[in-house]
């Protein structure tokens, strides 16, 4: 008689463990958090409401956007770094709190990006965009580096604040070729483009969704862009390496992450679901009309291009000295 009380434990013991498994294995069973550290209507803002909305459809679950905004994006970084490990609670991670801010800040980062977030996929990235004004007598990024070299100080590049990545950019440019080039902040991308096109300063070196339709309408000249290779939507413009400036790639993008410890099987099934999505005709045509080229790459491949990123701005910060508070 005892035996088989003890055997019937056994047996509910193994049931109740294969239940929990079961239990455990099933994702999402609630909403999801996706926390976007930027204000609504941004780039970062918009695309990641599209890849929530793609797994909304295909999880049965709703994943609601949430923005908590400043610090350049290491308040709600740090949000998402202090959530629960448990697939429920993602950030979209662009450069400024995961590959920026902790190469130049002074002040200590409450997180290690590196060491703190698994990435999950990208969901899009685009180059810099390296413009003009429309009245610019300038033709070519080589013009620019020309006349830099010979008036050193004289030609100016403009940004949309201390630390942001046209910034990054413009410093990269002048280590990279050599060039005395005056940086001119703004508060912003949205009043740095209104004095481009009004000739207050000679170039900036944006993300390339910023400054699209002013370069749709004539209002800014595309020079260059800043990936390796030349951009997808804007074939016939050169590369900066193409320019004369080897090593000049800087991306901005946007990509899922999740708190390390986060389970690998949510962690793969969050990339299975919206890298799909994103091979979809539909989907990377409402991309492309924003300025952007899909994502979708593996969680190994989106941790190796990180690692590239972060090189990038690392070196950047040692060569130049640059470090922001």
């Amino acid at each position: 008689m005892k035996l088989i009380h003890h055997s019937t434990a056994i047996v509910m013991a193994l049931s109740t463990f294969f239940v929990a498994s079961h239990a455990q294995e099933k994702y999402p069973v609630k909403p999801v958090r996706v926390i976007v550290p930027f204000a609504a209507g941004g780039a970062t803002d918009v695309l990641t409401r599209l890849a929530a909305n793609e797994l909304t459809q295909k999880l049965g679950q709703s994943f609601i956007v949430e923005n908590n905004t400043g610090a350049g994006g290491l308040i709600g970084a740090a949000q998402v770094h202090n959530a629960k490990p448990d697939g429920y609670t993602l950030l979209a991670g662009s450069p400024g709190p995961i590959t920026i801010m902790p190469a130049i800040s002074r002040t200590p980062i409450s997180f290690n990006a590196e060491r703190d977030f698994v990435p999950i996929t990208l969901i899009a990235d685009s180059p810099g965009a390296f413009v003009v004004g429309k009245n610019s007598g300038f033709k070519s990024v080589q013009e620019i580096l020309a006349a830099a070299k010979a008036s050193p100080g004289k030609i100016t590049c403009g940004s949309s604040g201390v630390g942001a990545f046209s910034h990054l950019n413009c410093e990269l440019l002048k280590s990279l070729a050599g060039v005395d080039i005056t940086h001119v902040p703004y508060r912003g991308a949205a009043p740095a483009m209104m004095d481009l096109v009004a000739g207050n300063f000679d170039f900036l070196i944006e993300n390339y969704p910023s400054p699209q339709k002013l370069i749709d309408t004539g209002d800014a000249k595309l020079l260059g862009v800043t990936s390796r290779q030349r951009f997808p939507l804007k074939p016939n413009t050169p590369t900066v390496i193409e320019a004369g400036v080897p090593g000049h790639v800087m991306s901005a993008w946007i990509g899922l992450m999740a708190p390390t410890g986060t389970p690998q099987p949510i962690i793969d099934l969050i990339y299975k679901e919206l890298s799909t999505s994103l091979k979809d005709p539909s989907i990377q045509k409402k991309m492309a009309d924003m300025g952007v080229v899909p994502g979708g790459n593996t969680p190994a491949e989106f941790a190796v291009y990180l690692a590239k990123e972060r090189e990038t701005y690392k070196d950047l910060a040692i060569k130049t000295g640059l470090k922001i508070d």
